[in-house]
This record gives structure tokens, sequence and C-alpha cells, in this order.
């Protein structure tokens, strides 16, 4: 690995868990909301040093176990050119002590297609939709963060939206309930000034994960035309003895453009198995298309039984139109199927895990060996295949 420490951040402090809650106002093309991220102090310190971009942060405070007391900053300055903001403080941190930098944040949904942006589409360009796309520096422009792939930590997010939207994420839901007053002073004051019914939807907290792979604070119209095929919300199938919810063309006009990836995702996760000799360890696998992505498709994972891996991508990357359907789109389809779910992989040699999402590059100049490993796993899954073969 190439000498980049000059480009990291300081190591005087490092993240464990992001307490996360988001307000998405699809309306207004907004949002906006709070982070407390508990940090294990290594070293003591007066500053705290982390990334943000394009954010407006609020009512910045730090509070330290030993000391007893939260500092409102002292003084907040950014750098633009680094991405970062540098908070601080009076009263130094002691060493070996645990602090929670509490933030307010908000910005605007951009059409830009990364960080957490708006995708629209339909016919007629209404069916806007709310997205993740943090691969592979961009989850500074959502939420203030260590935005950097060593620096792992579990996320418990609660998102919060228009009572007629749907809202995913990595992992499964714990509750949905209307939204409240009461849980944040701030965030009362920010929705008060709203006629609609809004709620909050609480999902299970995530194990430690770098932030290129926590994704997923997706927020639609449950009315709007987003294409979603999840393992066992919609059309699921059968993997490792493990019998998920099946549902008919017939229940979902959809069904009939996302068959064939379903169909191809099924046969991958059993190749996989077989390949590995290590069943899929995960209850569902699911897949949300959009009209706008970024990238052609993107894995976001967790793991264990309990956990849901979730992979995002554009329609033309999932979907197949039985009517006008070639060999070379369908190609092209399998292809990405089976490098999304090769990164869901664990490869377990000697306890040692291989590129799979359980482990994670130190730095970005070692993505390739993720990348190259998926679309290994994705060409030699192809290959096998006759019909494929150019």
């Amino acid at each position: 690995m190439s000498d980049s420490t000059a480009n990291r951040l300081p190591t005087n402090v490092r993240p464990k868990h992001y307490d996360l809650t988001v307000v998405t106002d699809l309306v207004n093309s907004t949002f906006y909301g709070t982070v407390k991220v508990k940090l294990d102090v290594q070293e003591q310190t007066s500053q705290i040093i982390f990334h943000t971009k394009d954010l407006e942060l609020y009512q910045l405070v730090v509070y330290s176990d030993v000391l007893g007391i939260g500092q409102t900053a002292a003084s907040t300055s950014f750098d633009t050119k680094t991405e970062r903001a540098i908070v601080t403080l009076s009263t130094a941190l002691p060493a070996s002590s645990k602090a929670v930098l509490d933030v307010r944040f908000t910005a605007g949904l951009t059409d830009s297609l990364i960080g957490y942006y708006r995708s629209v589409g339909g016919t007629d360009a209404k069916d806007i939709c709310s997205i993740t796309q943090f691969e592979p520096t961009s989850a500074r422009q959502a939420l203030p963060c260590w935005d950097e792939p060593l620096l792992k930590a579990t996320f418990a997010v609660t998102l919060i939206s228009r009572a007629d939207t749907v809202n995913l994420s990595n992992m499964p839901i714990v509750s949905e309930v209307g939204y409240a007053t009461g849980l944040d002073a701030w965030l009362d004051g920010r929705l008060a000034n709203s006629n609609d019914q809004w709620k909050m939807t609480r999902f299970e907290t995530t194990p430690p994960v770098a932030q290129v792979s926590f994704a997923s604070l997706l927020n639609f119209d449950s009315f709007a035309d987003v294409y979603i095929f999840v393992g066992v919300r919609e059309w699921s199938f059968c993997v490792s003895g493990k019998l998920l919810h099946e549902s008919s063309e017939r229940e979902n006009p959809t069904a009939a453009f996302a068959g064939f990836a379903l169909d191809v995702k099924r046969q991958a996760l059993v190749l996989y198995e077989q390949v590995f000799q290590i069943e899929y360890p995960l209850p569902k696998l699911d897949t949300l298309v959009v009209s706008d992505f970024d990238a052609n498709a993107m894995e976001n994972w967790a793991r264990s039984p309990s956990e849901s891996g979730l992979i995002t991508g554009r329609n033309s990357a999932f979907l197949l139109d039985p009517k006008a359907e070639s060999l070379n789109v369908k190609r092209q389809i399998a292809t990405t199927v089976t490098h999304e779910v090769a990164h869901m992989w664990l490869v377990l040699f000697s306890d040692t895990v291989l590129f799979g999402n359980i482990t994670t590059m130190e730095w970005w100049d070692n993505l390739y060996l993720n990348e190259g490993f998926a679309t290994l796993m994705a060409k030699v899954t192809i290959l096998g295949e006759e019909q494929y073969q150019i």
C-alpha cells in the first residue's frame, strides 16, 4: 500500500458507533438530521476532525464520560480542499476516555448521483425517490462522518418521512410508527412547519461497517414507478433450504421485467455455495432498481443471519423487457447480477476472509482487490453458460 497518511484523518479519536436520524423531504428536495457519534479517545486532544461536504452543520456538542460535561465547540472551521470539519474544544478530552460528538445537519437532495440524492423516473418524471451512493468518498455528503474504509463502526438508523412513502435500509425494520414530538427538539421545530403526516422507521443496528458499505437511506413515494425485487418482500426463491416468500407476475406486473435478473441471482447464489462450500449466510438479498444511479450497481452488505444484504442499481442494469430482449442485453444483466452477488460472498480460507464485504481495503488504492474478485467471479460464472458465449 502506498504511503497516503498525509491524506488520512488524525488518529486521536476513532468512531465506534453512529446513531443516525434522517428526515427526508421529497416534496422540497431536502434532508436534515442528527447524528451522535460514539468515539474512543486514543490520545489527549482538544480537536476532533471529521469529513463533511455540502452539509450545513448546527449545534455541535461533545460529551465526555470522564469530564462529565457537554462542551459546545469553541470554534468550528472547514477545509474545503480536504472536505474536513475541525472542531476545537475549550477543555481537552483525556486519553483512553469515551466521547460523543452530537451534530445537526441539513442539505439539499441534488441530482448529482452521489451522496444522498434524488432519482427521478417514470414517463411523466413524477416518480421521485431518494437514494445513497457512497463509494468511494461520498458518505460525507450525507452525514458528518469518518469517511475512510478502515474506520469501521456500527450504525443505528432511523428514517423519518411522509406517511405515504416507503423507507429501506441495509437492515431489517425494527419498528415503524407515526412521528410524535419529543425525539429531538431541533427536529420537532423543523417538522412543526409541515401540515403533513410523518412516520418514523427504525432499523436494526448494523455490524461494524465502513461508510462505503453502509448505505441505503432509501425513501420513495409508495405510488411511484420504482422497481423493487426483494428477497422476502416481492420475488423470492428457496436458497439453502430457506423457503422465502413467493409472488407471481399477476400480483406485480413489473415481475416480468425483473424475472430474468431474479433467475440469474437465484442461480448465482446456488452456484457460489457449491464453489465455496459455504452457505449464503443471510436470510435475503434485496435489489432496488431506480432510474438514476451513478454506478451500474452497488452492493451494500450486512453479515449475520438476522441482517440483510441490499443491491442498488439502475433500471438498465437489471430490467429486461421480454418483448425486446437480446442476447447481448441478457449477457450484460447476467454479468452485473453475478458481479454484485459475488461481492456478498464470504470467501473463507484458514479463518481469513478475502475480498468480500466482511473485509474492507485499508485505503482506496486497494479497491481493485475487491472489484477484481467480483469481476473474476462474474466472468467465470458467465463463461459457464453456453448461451452467453461470444
